[in-house]
């Protein structure tokens, strides 16, 4: 048996015990369906990630005061689902932070619940939003509730067992509903042209690396016909893109955080513009049963 076979467990899209090869440096490639995913981290190195720091410097340089910018996304992922499922109901997101979507979403939906691991984010969201919010986690939450509506932003690519939160999804389902889910593309043209550069690859807080081939075959393994992929816009503040990398080592740093001087940090945040690299999928998928 390769050393491949012995070291890694199946492939979690497509099931295969054929192996993995490296890529990109550090990840690796099934060598049966091309999904792509990283080895190498321990359960504890995930354990202090997801934390109020994630959101405040670690992973984002202010999600709270950059909420105004963040909602604007949101609520262009609202018109795309609106596309696919153009009627109230109920609605689930999965990895809802401090609720900022769900805010925006319960003018459209009859009822709106999140769940999320993050201790000060889903406080903020019960406290300062009024919203139902769980903080804990998804896989072994309890509800008898169905939801016409499921949402995973940029969430599935961090997740140890992703089929494992795709399957509950798929329970919590009604029989007609669809789910909405977003992630990066790693066979889209800017992730091949940047490579192991791309601003997508930073484990181990993105474990996973989606093409709409192998979330296609994930989604359809686990019951789900999926409907529609597309690309997705986000709107960012000329702030968040320069401490973003301000955040990063070498001359990049060093630039941002010149420019953000000159700029005046008061000013960058109030100044924004849209975005859409085409390497950000927007999923949306039905069980099958609906759409046989």
């Amino acid at each position: 048996m390769s050393k491949s076979r012995e070291k890694y467990p199946a492939c979690r899209v497509c099931a295969s015990n054929e192996g993995f090869k490296r890529v990109l440096d550090q990840l690796d490639q099934c060598r049966v369906c091309g999904f792509v995913t990283f080895h190498a981290f321990s359960p504890d190195d995930l354990l202090d990630i997801y934390n109020e720091d994630y959101f405040k410097g670690n992973e984002y340089p202010d999600y709270v005061g950059q909420q105004d910018a963040l909602r604007r996304s949101m609520r262009n992922h609202l018109k795309q689902m609106w596309r696919y499922h153009p009627r109230p109901g109920s609605l689930l997101e999965v990895g809802c932070a401090y609720g900022f979507f769900l805010e925006e979403a319960r003018t459209y939906f009859k009822s709106v619940a999140g769940v999320d691991i993050c201790t000060a984010p889903t406080a903020y969201a019960k406290e300062k939003l009024g919203l139902d919010v769980d903080c804990g986690e998804f896989l072994t939450m309890e509800t008898s509730k169905r939801f016409d509506v499921i949402c995973l932003w940029d969430t599935i690519e961090h997740l140890v067992a992703p089929e494992a939160y795709l399957e509950k999804a798929r329970q919590l389902l009604t029989e007609d509903g669809i789910l909405f889910l977003t992630t990066g593309d790693i066979d889209s043209f800017n992730a091949r042209l940047r490579g192991a550069n791309w601003r997508q690859i930073h484990p181990p807080s993105h474990l996973h690396y989606f093409s709409r081939q192998t979330i296609t075959l994930l989604l359809e393994r686990l019951g789900f016909s999926v409907v529609g992929i597309e690309t997705t816009s986000y709107y960012h503040t000329v702030f968040n893109v320069f401490a973003s990398i301000r955040a990063r080592d070498g001359i990049g740093s060093r630039i941002a955080s010149m420019s953000l001087a000159l700029l005046g940090e008061k000013f960058a945040r109030r100044l924004g513009f849209w975005i859409n690299l085409g390497d950000i999928m927007f999923v949306a998928a039905q069980l099958k049963s609906a759409t046989s």
